[in-house]
Parts: structure tokens; C-alpha cells; sequence
């Protein structure tokens, strides 16, 4: 579900069988490079089985790429089962890799209609934060999913795997992610996306201090059909393509995985990303998007960020709600593959 804490409160009203891990490597097969995916044309294992009621071609195809890489992190006795879908792109490519992070309560799913147009010209991944979409880690859990564990999972993936400085991508909440992780890393990030980013929303409000059995209730609402469903409209400007009974059943998918429940409780109890205070911080050259009708973070945010972002450039995408990736993928890549290749100093651009 690609949506910012300030909409929970605008949908809280309306809504309001599990595949397990044991066994799934014997299943979907563990290669030598330590990756489980799925054979065939099946799904990976990981997968709850409610994987098999989607119907876009763009998410079976990214469902059925999605795989499992073990990550360990410095200080963590249990390595992490972290699922993502990298595509290695062309031969010869001389642009930087991009990694691109879902929103709230999320998956790289998310980023369907997108990473395999990146990935035409470009080494693409899109990965699952630590505690959303599929990762996790294993029958020994981690317990901890505030956002510095996401960041040192995130941190520790990037050194194994990727291993050069990246396009760093965050939509919503992975925007603040992103920035919370572009300033703490900064070797690690060549250039900053911010795609209708949270940023100026401090942490959780009052939601991070709910009793557990109270917040409980309030995570299990999040699987709901009602709110996802109103999620789903809040999130496109074009409702009758793009908010579809398809893309909720993506949206919920993740919510169906083990860990769901414990990893956003553990979450919300962490008080979540509070990086206002680093946006002038951030170290790289940032390119800020915004959907012209964005309805979950109002388009004033976008002209904030370019106020208070050392090194920037904007772009406007017109006929688009809270999610450009999804909604206008075409023209993002070609936003995105401009802005790596630009050398401009901060600028605002109009699309």
C-alpha cells in the first residue's frame, strides 16, 4: 500500500493461509550464489498462495522474478531473507545501478510497470525494506524494524550486492527512507529520487504510543478490504484504469506474510522516519517528483523540498496522482535516465 501516514487518518473509517518457511528452499531451490527463486513458471515459495488471484501480466511477471537473498548484518546473529527483483541490464552500460524502495506498508511490487522499463538501459533492483513485502528473517526473526535497522539491513544488502554507488529511488515513505539513508551513506548514493516523498510528516504522531493490543487492532485494519480499497482511490488521478480490484490484491499481498503483524507493530513502536531535520543535509544532487494531482501528500510539499534541499531539480508529471511509477512509468524512466545524465546545478523543471 503506497501510502503516507498523514492519509491513514482520511481512510481509518472505512475499514474499520499463509505459506511458511519451512521447507521453501527444498521447494524453490537454493542456487550457489545462496538466491531461492521460483522454477519454472511458478511462483517463489515465499509467497503467500494468494499470489495465484492476480491478474496483471506486469505483477506475475515481478512476482515471479521476485526472489530471496541472504543478507547479514553487522551486529545481527540472524541473517535476513531479503526478497527483491534485480535485472542486470544491458551489457555495457555506463550508468549507475538503480534501487528502487516501495512505500508505507509495501512491496517492491510496486515497482512493476517501471523497473523493467529502467532496466532496459540500466542494472535495476527493486528490494523489500526490512519488516514489508516478503522479507525476513526466518524461523529466528529480528525483532527490531525501526528505521535504523532498516537502514543497516538496507546498507548491509547494498554492500553485498550492488557494491557501487546507486540511483537511489524512494516513493512516499521510502522517500524518507532514502533520505534517511542517503545521509547517513553517503558513498553509497551517486544521485537522490524523492518520488511524492514523505519528508515534512514527523515519525507516527500518536499511533507510535498505542498499547499493543489497541495497535494490534489498528495493523490488522490495514489488511482490510475497505481500506485498501479507499487507499487504492486516494492514490491515482486516472481511478477507472489504474484503481482496479488487481492492483488491491497487489496492494494486500504482503499482508498475508508471516511477519507482517509483529515487523509493522515493531515499527510503529519505533516512532518511525523522522527526517525532517536532514533534508538540508542531504549530500547528493536530488531529483525531486511530484504528481500534479497527488491526494495523499499535497502537491506544497514538492516546492518545500526544493526549498530546503541543497541541490535540486523538480519535475511536475502532470495527470498523475501519489504514484508516477506506477501511473506514468514511461515518463518517469525517461525523467530519471535525463537527470543521471545531467550535471545541472539546482534547477526547477516543469514536465
Amino acid at each position: 500500500m503506497v501510502i503516507a501516514n498523514d492519509a491513514l487518518a482520511r481512510v481509518r473509517s472505512l475499514g474499520g493461509g499463509v505459506a511458511r518457511r519451512a521447507g521453501r528452499r527444498a521447494r524453490a531451490g537454493r542456487r550457489g550464489d545462496g538466491r531461492v527463486r521460483a522454477r519454472g513458471d511458478d511462483f517463489p515459495s515465499f509467497f503467500p498462495p494468494e499470489v495465484r488471484e492476480l491478474t496483471e501480466p506486469a505483477a506475475i511477471e515481478m512476482a515471479k522474478r521476485c526472489e530471496m537473498v541472504t543478507v547479514r548484518v553487522p551486529g545481527r546473529a540472524v541473517a535476513i531473507e531479503t526478497s527483491c527483483v534485480r535485472d542486470e541490464g544491458p551489457d555495457g552500460s555506463s550508468a549507475p545501478p538503480f534501487v528502487l524502495l516501495h512505500g508505507f506498508d509495501s512491496s517492491c511490487l510496486e515497482y512493476r510497470r517501471l523497473l523493467p522499463k529502467l532496466a532496459t538501459r540500466a542494472e535495476t533492483w527493486a528490494i523489500d525494506l526490512l519488516g514489508w513485502g516478503f522479507t525476513d528473517a526466518g524461523d529466528g526473526g529480528v525483532g527490531d524494524y525501526s528505521p535504523e535497522a532498516k537502514r543497516a539491513h538496507l546498507y548491509a544488502f547494498w554492500k553485498e550486492n550492488v557494491k557501487r554507488p546507486m540511483v537511489l529511488c524512494g516513493a512516499s515513505l521510502g522517500g524518507a527512507a532514502a533520505i534517511d539513508f542517503a545521509t547517513n551513506h553517503p558513498e553509497a548514493v551517486e544521485k537522490l529520487v524523492l518520488i511524492d516523498a514523505q519528508g515534512f510528516i514527523e515519525g507516527l504522531g500518536p499511533m507510535g504510543a498505542l498499547p499493543r493490543p489497541i495497535a494490534k487492532v489498528g495493523v490488522n485494519v490495514l489488511r482490510t478490504v475497505p481500506l485498501r480499497s479507499a487507499a487504492n482511490q486516494l492514490a491515482y488521478y486516472d481511478k477507472a484504469t489504474y484503481a482496479t480490484d488487481d492492483a488491491l490484491r497487489v496492494g494486500r499481498l504482503h499482508t498475508f506474510a508471516p511477519q507482517w503483524c509483529d515487523a509493522t507493530l515493531s515499527f510503529m513502536k519505533s516512532g518511525g522516519f523522522k527526517v525532517r531535520n536532514s533534508i538540508p543535509k542531504v549530500p547528493v544532487e536530488t531529483l525531486v517528483v511530484w504528481g500534479r494531482d497527488d491526494n495523499i501528500l499535497e502537491p506544497s510539499y514538492a516546492d518545500k523540498f526544493m526549498s530546503e534541499l541543497p541541490n535540486a531539480r523538480m519535475v511536475w508529471v502532470e495527470n498523475c496522482g501519489h504514484v508516477a511509477h506506477l501511473e506514468q512509468p514511461d515518463f518517469l524512466c525517461e525523467t530519471l535516465f535525463d537527470f543521471v545524465g545531467s550535471a545541472k546545478e539546482t534547477e526547477r523543471v516543469t514536465a
